[in-house]
C-alpha cells in the first residue's frame, strides 16, 4: 500500500516553461509539479472544448485530472507524469490536516497543546521563584534533601529542630547570627515551595500525560521527547542539591564575606532549566504549528528567501542572548550585582582596574570567580544583545516578504530586549532589589522565548526529493 505523506496545494497558474523537464530534475515543492500538470490539463481543454480551467484549488491525486486529460494520446510525456501520480493514490486532504506528534483530530491537538503551554508556564514559575529564593537568601535554609516528599514542620519542636540544623550552617553563623525562629520560617517555606512546586509538576506532567496515552493521542515521537523531559527535570532536582551544598560547607578556596553556593553550580542549575524550558516550548510550539509560514503549499519564493535570510540571524541571536543569560547566573553567584552600581562607568572607568587582579592567582578562573570581571563580562554581553538584536530588528522590520508570524517576534524581541536592558540597569543602580531582580529574571526568559518562536516561525520549507520515480519528503 503507498505511504502517506504530506500533500502540497497550489492554485493553478497560467505561464510557459517546460514541465516536463522538473520531473526529471526534482522539485522543491509538490506544488510546483502540481502546477506543472494543471498547466498542461489547460492547454488541452483550451484545445478540445475552447475552454480553461478556472482558477481553484485541488488535492493532488491521479483522479483530480479531467477525463479528457487522462484519456489524451497526444502527450506521451503526460502519460508518464500520469503514472507516476498514480503511484500515490492515497493522497487525500486528510494527509495535509495529520499533525506529526498527536492523533485524534484537532480536538485532541487542542487538549495535547493546553497541556503542554501549562508545563510550559510552569517551568517558567519555577525558574522566577527560584530566582527569588535566591534574592531572599532562602536557599541554604534547608540542610538537608530527599528525593520523595519532605514533610514540613508542623510542631513548635520540629520547627525548633529545623532552625538547629540551620544555625550549624555557614550563612547563619556569619550573616545571621541572631535571627529569630519567625524570620527562619520565611526563607524556610521560601526554600521548601521551590522544591514542592517543582515535584508537583512532575504529577501534573504524569496523570496527564497517563490520560493521553490511554486515548491514544500521545505519538512514539513525541513520548521519547516527553520521557527526556521526566529525566532531565529529575536530575534537576538533584543538580540543585548539588549546588545547595556548596553553600553549605564552604572550602578555603571558597570563604567567602558571605557564605554562597557555587557560581559554577549555580549557573549549571539554570542552563538545565533553561534547557529544559526550551525543549517543552519547542515542543509545543510544533504540536500547535507543525508547519510554518514557508513550509505552506502557498508560501511565495520571495516568502522563502526571506524566511531563510531570518534563521540565518535568528539562530545565532538565540545564542547570544542564552549566553547572556547564563553569564547573569554567575552575576547572581558571586553577588556581583551589588557591587560598582553605576553605569555606564564602573569606579569611575569603563573597564574597572580590578577586572585582572586575580589572574595570576586563578588564571582563567578570573573571569568567573572576579566581581569586577563577572559584572563587567555581563555589561559587555548585555549591550552586544541588545545592538545585534538592534541590527536584525532594521534588517527585517520592513521586510514585506515575511509572514506576519515572524514580523510580530521581530517587534517583540526589540520591545523586550529594551526593557530587558532597562531592567537591568535599574536593578543595578538600586542595589538590586528583590522585585527588580526578579523581573529582570522574568523578562530574560521572555526574552528567550520570543527567540525560540522566532526560529520556530522561521523554519526552512520542507523539500521533495525524486527518489525512484517516488515522490518523498525530505525531512527540513
Amino acid at each position: 500500500m503507498a505511504e502517506n505523506v504530506m500533500v502540497h496545494k497550489r492554485p493553478f497558474t497560467s505561464g510557459g516553461g517546460n514541465p516536463s523537464s522538473s520531473f526529471k530534475t526534482g522539485m522543491s515543492s509538490s506544488g510546483y509539479v502540481w502546477n506543472a500538470l494543471t498547466k498542461m490539463q489547460k492547454t488541452i481543454l483550451a484545445r478540445t472544448t475552447g475552454t480553461a480551467t478556472p482558477t481553484s484549488y485541488r488535492t493532488f491525486s491521479s483522479s483530480s485530472l479531467p477525463v479528457t486529460t487522462r484519456r489524451s494520446s497526444s502527450f506521451p510525456k503526460l502519460r508518464q507524469q500520469r503514472a507516476l501520480v498514480r503511484r500515490r493514490r492515497q493522497y487525500s486532504t486528510e494527509t495535509i490536516h495529520q499533525n506529526p506528534l498527536v492523533l485524534g483530530g484537532p480536538r485532541a491537538v487542542k487538549q495535547v497543546t493546553y497541556w503542554l503551554v501549562g508545563g510550559c508556564a510552569w517551568v517558567f514559575s519555577m525558574v522566577v521563584i527560584g530566582g527569588m529564593t535566591r534574592l531572599t537568601r532562602s536557599g541554604l535554609s534547608m540542610t538537608d534533601w530527599k528525593f520523595q516528599y519532605e514533610h514540613p514542620p508542623l510542631t513548635l519542636e520540629d520547627w525548633e529542630r529545623e532552625f538547629d540544623k540551620y544555625k550549624q550552617s555557614p550563612e547563619y553563623q556569619k550573616t545571621n547570627i541572631g535571627m529569630t525562629l519567625e524570620e527562619y520560617k520565611f526563607i524556610y517555606w521560601m526554600e521548601y515551595g521551590h522544591r514542592m512546586w517543582g515535584r508537583v509538576l512532575g504529577i501534573y506532567f504524569a496523570a496527564p500525560l497517563a490520560y493521553f496515552s490511554y486515548k491514544g493521542y500521545i505519538t512514539s515521537k513525541l513520548m521519547k521527547r516527553l520521557g527526556v523531559f521526566f529525566v532531565l527535570g529529575a536530575t534537576q532536582g538533584m543538580i540543585g542539591w548539588w549546588m545547595v551544598k556548596s553553600g553549605l560547607k564552604q572550602t578555603e578556596e571558597q570563604k567567602f564575606e558571605v557564605p554562597r553556593v557555587s557560581p559554577y553550580r549555580l549557573a549549571a542549575h539554570l542552563a538545565g532549566a533553561f534547557t529544559i524550558y526550551t525543549g517543552m516550548v519547542w515542543t509545543t510550539l510544533n504540536v500547535m504549528n507543525p508547519v510554518s509560514p514557508a513550509q505552506l503549499p502557498t508560501a511565495t519564493e520571495s516568502l522563502i528567501s526571506a524566511t531563510k535570510k531570518l534563521r540565518k540571524a535568528a539562530h545565532p541571536l538565540a545564542g547570544l542572548i542564552g549566553l547572556t543569560a547564563i553569564s547573569g547566573a554567575y552575576v547572581a553567584g558571586m553577588d556581583a550585582g551589588r557591587a560598582y552600581n553605576t553605569f555606564p562607568l564602573m569606579n569611575g572607568k569603563i573597564v574597572p582596574d580590578e577586572y585582572l587582579k586575580d589572574w595570576e592567582s586563578k588564571g582563567w578562573r578570573n573571569f568567573f570567580e572576579n566581581t569586577a570581571a563577572v559584572q563587567f563580562n555581563h555589561r559587555v554581553l548585555a549591550l552586544t544583545t541588545l545592538v545585534s538584536v538592534s541590527a536584525v530588528h532594521a534588517m527585517f522590520r520592513g521586510n514585506s516578504a515575511l509572514s506576519s508570524q515572524s514580523k510580530f517576534y521581530i517587534n517583540a524581541l526589540m520591545g523586550i530586549t529594551v526593557a530587558q536592558v532597562g531592567l537591568g540597569i535599574t536593578a543595578l543602580l538600586y542595589h538590586v532589589p528583590v522585585e527588580l531582580g526578579s523581573a529582570h529574571q522574568a523578562n530574560a526568559l521572555l526574552l528567550f522565548t520570543v527567540i525560540l518562536n522566532l526560529m520556530h516561525s522561521a523554519r526552512k520549507p520542507k523539500k521533495l526529493v525524486f527518489v525512484k520515480d517516488l515522490w518523498a519528503h525530505k525531512p527540513a
